[in-house]
This record gives C-alpha cells, sequence and structure tokens, in this order.
C-alpha cells in the first residue's frame, strides 16, 4: 500500500514556489511545443523522418517485388526487440520510483549535504516523483504501442503483397490478383517508428526532469538543453546528413516521390 503522505485536506493550502510552478510549465511547453515543431518541420526540411520515410517507402517497394526474405524479417525482429527492451526498462524504472514514492521519508529526502541541491517539501518532492512516474508510463505505453505495430507490420509483409478478389462472371466464378495499398503499408512501419520515437523522446525529458530534484534554475536548463540535443540529432546530425547523401539530392523534399507500380 503506498502511502503519498500528502493528507486531502493539505493539498489546496499546498505553498509552491512561482520558480517552480514556472519551471514546470517551461517543462511542459519545451516538451509540446518541440514536438509540435519537429512535426512540422521534417515536412519542408531534412530530418531523421523525413529522410527514414523515404527509406521506409523504398523498402516496401523492394518488398512488394520480391516478398519478404529472411534478412529482412531479421530486421524487423530486431526493432522489435529494441521496442521491447525499452519499453521492459521501463517498468523496472516505473517499479523503482513507486517504490521511492511510498518510503519516501522527510529524512530520507533532507539528507543532502551539498550546497546546490534545494531543499523542498516532501510533498513537493513527491510531486516531482509523480511527475517522473507519468513520464515513464507514457513511454511505457507509447514503447508497446510501437512494438504492437511492428507486430502488425510483420503480418503485413508476411502475407502476399497482393489481394485476390472473387467475382461472378455469368454462371463462373472468377478471381482477379489486385495490388495492396503499399502506400498504406508503409505508413503502419512509419507510425511503428514515429511511436518509437516519441518513447526515445520521454527518456529524453525524464533525465531533464530528474534535474528538477537539483533545483529549478537546474531544470529550467536542462530542458533548454534537451531540446537543444534532439534538435540537433534529428535536423542536424552527421548521420542525417550521411543519409541525404546516400540520396544524391540536397534535400529530400526536392526528390520525386516514391512511387509504386
Amino acid at each position: 500500500m503506498l502511502l503519498f503522505n500528502i493528507p486531502l485536506s493539505k493539498l489546496p493550502a499546498m505553498n509552491l514556489d512561482p520558480l517552480t510552478i514556472f519551471s514546470f510549465i517551461w517543462f511542459i511547453s519545451c516538451w509540446y511545443f518541440y514536438t509540435l515543431f519537429a512535426k512540422i518541420a521534417a515536412k519542408k526540411r531534412n530530418s531523421l523522418s523525413s529522410v527514414l520515410y523515404r527509406y521506409r517507402k523504398e523498402w516496401i517497394k523492394k518488398l512488394a517485388s520480391s516478398g519478404i526474405s529472411e534478412v529482412d524479417a531479421e530486421l524487423l525482429a530486431s526493432l522489435e526487440k529494441q521496442v521491447s527492451f525499452l519499453a521492459s526498462t521501463s517498468l523496472l524504472i516505473l517499479a523503482t520510483l513507486v517504490t521511492v514514492l511510498s518510503t519516501a521519508s522527510d529524512t530520507f529526502m533532507n539528507m543532502t549535504s551539498l550546497r546546490f541541491v534545494a531543499e523542498a517539501p516532501l510533498e513537493v518532492v513527491q510531486l516531482k516523483l509523480l511527475l517522473m512516474i507519468i513520464i515513464f508510463v507514457y513511454g511505457f505505453f507509447t514503447f508497446t504501442w510501437s512494438l504492437r505495430q511492428y507486430g502488425f507490420c510483420f503480418v503485413l509483409f508476411s502475407s502476399s503483397f497482393n489481394t485476390v478478389k472473387y467475382y461472378n462472371d455469368g454462371n463462373q466464378h472468377k478471381a482477379q490478383v489486385v495490388s495492396r495499398d503499399f502506400n498504406a503499408m508503409a505508413k503502419v512501419l512509419d507510425r511503428a517508428a514515429h511511436s518509437y520515437n516519441y518513447g526515445i523522446r520521454a527518456y529524453y525529458f525524464a533525465v531533464a526532469a530528474l534535474a528538477w530534484f537539483i533545483n529549478d534554475w537546474m531544470f529550467i536548463a536542462t530542458c533548454a538543453v534537451v531540446v537543444l540535443v534532439l534538435y540537433r540529432r534529428e535536423f542536424k546530425s552527421d548521420s542525417l546528413k550521411a543519409m541525404v547523401a546516400a540520396r544524391l539530392v540536397e534535400n529530400v523534399h526536392d526528390e520525386d516521390e516514391v512511387t509504386f507500380d
């Protein structure tokens, strides 16, 4: 049984420092607006999302002509293992956070001797722990949804890339082979990757939330650093430049869209 040590009568009277409130709003704003920015910017400029989407469509195009091979199946399985590992890690972190939350005490929270670590009431510390728990719950849900979508990809790619439609022609039943919507199949693979990306982003911002236990200013600065790191890796990384260069273009949005026969 969890002991939150926050009587309901105390919640309305809890005194929160204005800087603490601002830092929390700053955290939510950084996460939300960066996600919005990354989604919009990826439609106009090179990013990991926009470049990898084109590679995924080419992968589907190859599968449509040759079918899924052992190498392709192994690649999908490798992607699933990565997501499964992080989903399991999220559960372990959640179990640890819940344990700390249930056993937190004033003595335990105030035993630090570091001057730059701000002392905070037990109720505030528990609210910070709750924030961490919410972040990893969100990460767990996004990773497991990504895992399920990769499972959908296994079913789609392992089945025929053509749909057989039966119809009546007079007194005879005939069959017509129709190619499936490969764009839709690529979309499923892309959505699985996006869910994985959202989960990874939650881990980054969990690191920022961890700085809140030090002090509010460190929390604010760490949020800004996390946004900068995410931006550089998604839009300015050497890996991105190499993948764009491999396509022999400066901007992947200038090349012809990958089409299916």
